[in-house]
């Protein structure tokens, strides 16, 4: 009797649905772009783990050194993600609802670890410096900031952003409640 609720909830559209529109805000569409005016700077979200790994590159674009592999990789986690938030498909078991939580999760560490990355001193003074490098660093750390609120001001959510995020949101709901409702 309870297995028909799990059932019929399996059988809906809507996960499958959020699931291509997730992965069309992760892989075909940008998710952050830096714009100069007739130049942009697009990064599609497989991008991030690059900017990650050096934040400055929000204001030259995602290419260079390890940029490819970076994106291999990031946007193999990614695949995962989509993957885990299909497992109600096809699987019967109850924590297989979970996996719809995996987008979320994903996107929400992404952010954390971005918004660690660009609000951090560039100079980082443990002392060591004495004070003519406290204060030298001080002034490198505000030149730095003033030239950062420039940057961040040019700095736009992409369509793909929205998209996946929304999507995302709505396959945690579903997530969630699919395993609220599960036996």
């Amino acid at each position: 009797m309870d297995a028909a609720p799990a059932l019929a909830a399996r059988s809906d559209w809507t996960v499958p649905g959020a699931v291509i529109c997730l992965t069309c805000g992760w892989f075909f569409m940008n998710s952050l772009i830096t714009d100069y005016g007739p130049v942009q700077l697009p990064f599609h979200f497989y991008n991030l783990l690059t900017l990650m790994h050096a934040p400055g590159r929000i204001t030259t674009g995602a290419s260079g050194d390890g940029s490819t592999l970076d994106a291999l990789l990031f946007g193999a986690v990614c695949v995962a993600a989509v993957l885990a938030a299909l497992a109600p498909l096809w699987s019967e078991r109850r924590n297989a609802w979970l996996g719809c939580l995996a987008p979320l999760a994903l996107m929400a560490l992404t952010g954390a670890i971005l918004y660690h990355g660009f609000s951090h001193d560039l100079v980082a003074n443990e002392g060591m410096l004495g004070d003519s490098g406290l204060h030298l660093s001080r002034f490198a750390n505000a030149l730095a900031n003033r030239v950062g609120e420039a940057i961040t001001r040019r700095i736009h959510v992409g369509a793909g952003g929205y998209l996946s995020l929304a999507s995302s949101a709505y396959l945690a709901y579903q997530g969630v409640r699919g395993y609220r409702k599960a036996v």
